[in-house]
């Protein structure tokens, strides 16, 4: 029997992600005869625009990749074969499902200012973003119970249940602390680039390599 997670498509979460959605086409075309024709959809290493679109285009895109991310969240849980552990961790669920939509409408309504404001510098900006991002991740990550949507899913993860929680509770610190530092660079911004790969190195791979070794210690206990 389908839990009452996967029951509720339109449950108020779910509506909180469609407005947010909707704000952001509202405000596309309340600004779209203000707006230049061509809008920055690209910057480079420096924080420089680099590539542009057209605004008719742009104001649509952005909100359409969200609303596709948004209608995509309800049916994951439906169709993942462990989704019955997705009720023992629907906060958690809603709170990153949210975050993530939040963190698109963060994009889009910051490439409209810097499209008004093109002097000023998008470093801070996607920086901060992605930083808050990742320590939200890192807050709820170590809840997450196994499935093969969301989270550290390797071989090892997905077959022992003590190797999931414990490798999400690394992962949980790794990334916190990956974003805490990727806000203070974007802020400071002294070897931006450089910090924030290895920020992102760091938080992806130590899981995955300590998830295998502690899997290959339960292993030889057993």
């Amino acid at each position: 029997m389908e839990d009452k997670n996967t029951k509720k498509i339109f449950s108020w979460p779910f509506l909180f992600q469609l407005a947010i959605v909707g704000l952001m086409y509202i405000a596309g075309f309340v600004l779209l005869d203000s707006l230049p024709a061509q809008m920055p959809m690209h910057w480079n290493i420096a924080g420089e625009i680099d590539n542009y679109m057209d605004k008719n285009m742009a104001i649509i895109v952005f909100p359409s990749i969200t609303l596709a991310i948004t209608l995509m969240f309800p049916f994951l849980s439906r169709i993942d074969p462990r989704r019955e552990n997705y009720e023992l961790f629907k906060k958690s669920w809603i709170i990153l499902q949210a975050t993530i939509v939040i963190f698109f409408a963060y994009l889009y309504f910051v490439t409209l200012y810097l499209t008004f404001h093109p002097e000023v510098s998008i470093i801070p900006f996607i920086f901060s973003g992605i930083g808050v991002l990742f320590m939200v991740i890192g807050n709820y990550l170590g809840k997450i119970r196994q499935n093969y949507f969301v989270g550290v899913k390797t071989p090892w993860t997905l077959d022992n249940e003590e190797v999931w929680n414990k490798t999400h509770r690394l992962a949980a610190y790794l990334f916190f602390i990956a974003g805490f530092v990727t806000i203070i660079e974007g802020v400071v911004q002294w070897y931006v680039f450089p910090v924030f790969m290895g920020c992102v190195a760091i938080a992806a791979l130590v899981p995955i390599i300590y998830s295998y070794v502690i899997f290959k210690k339960y292993q030889k206990n057993t």
